[in-house]
């Protein structure tokens, strides 16, 4: 028989460690490239603030430890993304990009603790509708964060520059954890539609990728096509005007010959 209490915390684990890292692969890969092309800055700013949120959350119901680091792992390297972009898309200069990184784990740090005290308030309060906003914020946050990379990949027409590691990562890290939730004494409807969701924007992701290749590739040689068509077609048509360049001249000495 199967000890549920176990397949509980050790997939939950999984998924622990493989979201506490999953930014670590697109952190290297921009550094790899040179580059942060293709890789939406918006996502990264979003997902900063959600990892805040979440860690606000998970702090303020005395979770376990490894519960509230995943969080501020996560949007720390979110926060390298973000002074990557900068520093590679927008010219900065190193030390300039590090005083932003590190500007905006002091700002985020000082907005979780104003966000810690007021959920504290919150219980004080026995507010139930602010405790609950104070749970719905870090899921709705971290999915809305998906739509500007997506805003990129249609308005470019391919993926550039995502990391697949990272969708990966993330993708295992959410279903390890819906197998966790699913083997819980009751499970929480909020916790099991930011898993799926995450997932299904993952796979999104990775499907498009292959859909934009597809579609790039025929485009390619439909334009390789018009073009040699377009070359052929000026081609006979400068041949035509050689050869009547060529029988010009004949026909100006018949022409003088006859008036003679």
């Amino acid at each position: 028989m199967v000890d549920r209490n176990l397949v509980e915390q050790v997939t939950g684990y999984f998924g622990l460690v493989l979201w506490s890292f999953q930014m670590a692969p697109q952190v290297y890969k921009n550094y790899r490239r040179g580059s942060t092309e293709g890789v939406s800055p918006w996502t990264m700013l979003i997902w900063i603030f959600s990892g805040c949120t979440l860690a606000n959350y998970n702090i303020s119901l005395g979770v376990a430890i490894p519960l509230i680091v995943q969080p501020h792992l996560f949007y720390f390297i979110c926060a390298m993304c973000l002074a990557q972009e900068l520093y590679y898309g927008h010219g900065w200069s190193k030390s300039k990009s590090w005083m932003l990184y590190i500007g905006t784990l002091v700002i985020m740090g000082g907005i979780e603790v104003g966000l810690i005290f007021a959920y504290k308030r919150a219980e004080l309060d026995q507010n139930g509708r602010a405790i609950e906003f104070f749970g719905v914020l870090p899921v709705v946050t971290i999915l809305f964060g998906f739509l500007p990379q997506y805003w990129d990949i249609f308005r470019h027409h391919r993926v550039e520059g995502v990391s697949h590691v990272f969708l990966f990562m993330d993708f295992f890290g959410s279903m390890f954890s819906t197998i966790s939730l699913a083997y819980r004494p009751s499970i929480d409807i909020l916790s099991l539609v930011n898993y799926i969701g995450i997932a299904v924007f993952d796979v999104g992701i990775f499907v498009l990728y292959y859909i934009f290749q597809w579609y790039n590739g025929n485009k390619g040689k439909i334009n390789d096509t018009e073009s040699d068509k377009d070359f052929d077609a000026r081609s006979e048509k400068t041949m035509g005007l050689r050869d009547e360049e060529t029988a010009l001249p004949s026909s100006k000495i018949e022409a003088r010959q006859g008036l003679s």
